[in-house]
């Protein structure tokens, strides 16, 4: 009579078996993350500050600063920067949005005098007073939903509480984020060797040269992204700023933080600062459509394939071709990822691909000559 052991060692030897066990598995997973999708993704984005700041903990150390310190004043400087920035950016924003309707005013009296042309269009003599009836709708919704949201940013009481509530969470989850990270960059040394050791040990190798794989790929292209964004918001903000648009700050910080959608975030970035530029003049809005042009032109053509292709090292002409496929294949996550992505598939064919057998035989070299005679 078969032991309990046997029992289970024969029926885990049926392949159907091992293949209905990891599906379930993976549905456990799946499951599982989903209900703690908040909590994944603060550990995400706590994990990609420490990975972000750990070239810079290991230059403070080869320079004699204990990691403790570095992280420190690590944490010290993005306070203060993000406290600044949030000063600094709010103001102009709450400006911004309490320009609102006035600018949507000024763009429906454009709007209005350039109908006013078509009344000598035959079939169109009626399309003005139709346009602008919508027009005007569109402005007066656009006060009405405009003006309360400033009215609860900048105002008080109830309805003041009752904005600050979710204002509260967020701030809570940022701070959260922030301590998971502070404890990330202290251990992070530690961080990969105690998950390998949860693996078996004939995976451990493999799993340890994936990663590294992952990691150098999706790495350099967040870090090439940082710089990418903060040189596009400092070049619009700069401009804006010898242009006396105001809210130029502002501007330069929504355009930072757009820039991670590949060229797309650019142009959305531009909207808001057309606006703007509409009680100058129509020559105030064509340098502005301009400097943003040439922006996108600088960044999206020559310095982001340069870093990109620096940090990824892959070519320009790849960069603009992996952008391309992923947006199109994928929408905004696609372009999000196809950077990195194509980058670890060429680290992976030129490292474990083309060396392979299965690949085939290297060609052979060119005939070495012998040394100090050539032929006859």
């Amino acid at each position: 009579m078969s032991s309990v052991p046997e029992l289970l060692r024969a029926v885990w030897a049926r392949a159907w078996v091992r293949l209905l066990a990891a599906l379930l598995a993976l549905l456990g997973v799946l499951l599982l993350a989903r209900v703690l999708q908040g909590v994944i993704v603060l550990a995400v984005v706590a994990f990609v500050l420490a990975y972000l700041f750990e070239p810079l903990l290991r230059w403070l150390s080869r320079h004699r600063v204990p990691r403790g310190l570095g992280v420190l004043l690590i944490v010290l400087t993005l306070t203060v920067l993000a406290g600044l920035l949030v000063w600094a950016g709010a103001a102009q924003l709450a400006g911004l949005l309490g320009d609102l309707p006035k600018f949507g005013t000024q763009l429906a009296d454009l709007a209005t005098h350039l109908l006013e042309r078509l009344r000598g269009v035959p079939g169109l003599q009626d399309a003005p007073e139709r346009l602008g009836r919508a027009l005007n709708a569109q402005v007066s919704a656009l006060g009405r939903n405009a003006m309360p949201l400033v009215q609860r940013l900048l105002g008080s009481g109830s309805a003041l509480i009752g904005g600050a509530t979710s204002v509260v969470g967020w701030v809570g989850q940022a701070a959260f984020a922030i301590t998971l990270a502070t404890y990330f960059m202290l251990d992070y040394p530690k961080l990969g060797p105690s998950v390998l050791r949860l693996l078996p040990v004939h995976w451990q190798g493999n799993a340890r040269r994936l990663s590294g794989d992952v990691a150098d790929s999706f790495g350099g292209y967040l870090r090439g992204q940082l710089i990418i964004g903060a040189g596009a918001g400092l070049l619009v903000t700069l401009g804006l700023l010898a242009l006396h648009v105001p809210n130029a700050l502002g501007l330069g910080l929504l355009l930072a933080a757009l820039n991670i959608v590949p060229y797309i975030g650019l142009v959305l970035a531009a909207i808001p600062a057309l606006l703007l530029a509409l009680p100058g003049g129509w020559v105030q809005v064509a340098l502005v459509f301009a400097l943003y042009f040439l922006t996108n032109q600088v960044i999206g053509n020559a310095l982001a394939p340069y870093v990109l292709g620096r940090t990824n090292n892959l070519s320009p002409a790849a960069v603009l071709l992996s952008l391309l496929v992923g947006l199109t294949l994928f929408g905004l996550v696609g372009g999000l990822l196809a950077v990195p992505t194509a980058t670890l598939l060429k680290h992976w064919l030129e490292t474990y691909w083309l060396p392979s057998r299965a690949h085939g035989p290297q060609p052979p070299g060119p005939p070495e000559q012998p040394g100090g005679h050539g032929p006859a």
